[in-house]
């Protein structure tokens, strides 16, 4: 078994690709190995190792070195290396019965203390910006080792990592070279160097497959895009029930004003039609009236008529008896026959009955005067009928200058 070493040069296709990383992470239970094979190229920036002993001067890291006396994990406490017979060989957790079936004569040298620090810690020494190559050489820790680095830098950060791995699960809960392949795989990362000069310990380089991120990307953009276009559609299908519905509603609303038309256009045309009749009656009404008013007017001449007739009744005392009672009974009768005309009447009686007395009194001291007709209403008595009282003899032949 070969724990550290050196991958050969007909294997090491990264020599071809010149690192652009700005930090290189050493993370190893056993010290720093030599920087060569998948790490080998330009002199980057710095350096950060992590590991429970500080680098020895035959370490051949960039000159801008960082020692952090830790190991990356899962969460920050304190655990403890276990060294092996082996030369090289150090882990953090007990073999399985995989490695004891390799190395039959496995022992424990020692146990060295040692902290590890979680993703919150971690983010306190890691770079916060540019490239970072990793190197890790702790056996049975790596994914969990990644695990945490990913927690903090993310896989488009990492540009290169080289793992120094058993071909098996050779510690409790370790993975082997497949399990770790895949998980890198599932991570867009590609094996692009493979020392297999310990076959039961190769040494990895995985670089980012950029066409795989770009397809996780795209993939990604489909899933968003899928995400967005179900909410457009979700927010079309409610956007169009909400329309039905707006829709149904303006039908049913259409049909109530519908209906309301009908309604008002039914109620107008009752209306018109009683309009009609209220102006028919209306204007049977003014008939009615034009008629009553020219029988009043005719019953007010009438009146004039019967008040003169009246007057000269008044003047002959003894033979009007009978025309004053037929003229009283004729005008109770235009009475009865005119009671929209009571008032007018009503109004007019005591000033034709002042004139009547007045021209009564008038009449008293003039001569005789042809009488006026009283009228049909009156039994047709005209004045030359009706028989004349007697001269006064006496009387005529004082003349009008004579007491009377």
């Amino acid at each position: 078994m070969m724990v550290g070493g050196a991958m050969s040069e007909n294997q090491n296709s990264a020599k071809d690709h010149p690192l652009p990383e700005s930090t290189l992470l050493i993370i190893s239970l056993g010290g720093v190995p030599p920087a060569t094979g998948p790490v080998a190229g330009p002199v980057l920036a710095r350096c950060l190792v992590f590991s429970p002993a500080p680098p020895d001067g035959t370490a051949q890291v960039p000159v801008d070195v960082t020692h952090i006396a830790a190991i990356p994990g899962p969460e920050t406490g304190d655990s403890e290396v276990i060294h092996y017979n082996m030369p090289g060989l150090a882990s953090l957790s007990a073999p399985t019965a995989a490695l004891r079936d390799l190395l039959p004569g496995l022992m424990v040298t020692g146990r060295r203390p040692v902290q590890r620090l979680g993703p919150q810690d971690l983010a306190r020494v890691l770079p916060t910006g540019g490239d970072v190559a990793v190197q890790v050489l702790c056996p049975g820790a790596e994914a969990e080792i990644l695990d945490a680095l990913w927690h903090f830098l993310g896989p488009d950060r990492i540009t290169q990592i080289t793992l120094h791995c058993g071909e098996a699960a050779f510690f409790d809960g370790a993975k082997g070279r497949a399990d770790l392949e895949h998980l890198l795989r599932e991570r867009a990362y590609d094996l692009t160097a493979c020392d297999n000069t310990d076959p039961d310990w190769p040494m990895l380089c995985f670089r980012p497959d950029l066409k795989a991120r770009q397809i996780t990307a795209l993939d990604l953009q489909v899933k968003a895009l899928t995400a967005t276009l179900a909410t457009v559609r979700a927010a079309q299908a409610e956007a169009e029930a909400r329309l039905l519905c707006a829709q149904t509603e303006a039908e049913a609303r259409e049909a109530q004003l519908l209906a309301q038309t009908r309604s008002l256009q039914e109620a107008k045309d009752a209306a018109d039609q009683s309009l009609a009749a209220l102006r028919a009656e209306q204007d049977s009404l003014r008939q009615t009236l034009a008629l009553q008013q020219t029988a009043a007017a005719e019953a007010i001449k009438k009146r004039d008529d019967c008040l003169a007739e009246l007057a000269l009744a008044a003047r002959l005392q003894a033979m009007q008896t009978l025309d004053l009672r037929d003229l009283r009974s004729q005008l109770e009768h235009s009475t009865r026959d005119r009671q929209r005309q009571e008032d007018l009447l009503r109004n007019l009686t005591p000033r034709l009955a002042q004139a009547a007395a007045h021209l009564h009194a008038l009449n008293i001291g003039q001569p005789e005067a042809p009488a006026e007709p009283i009228g049909k209403d009156m039994g047709q008595v005209h004045p030359g009928s009706l028989q004349a009282p007697q001269k006064d003899k006496k009387r005529r032949k004082t003349g009008p200058g004579s007491a009377r």
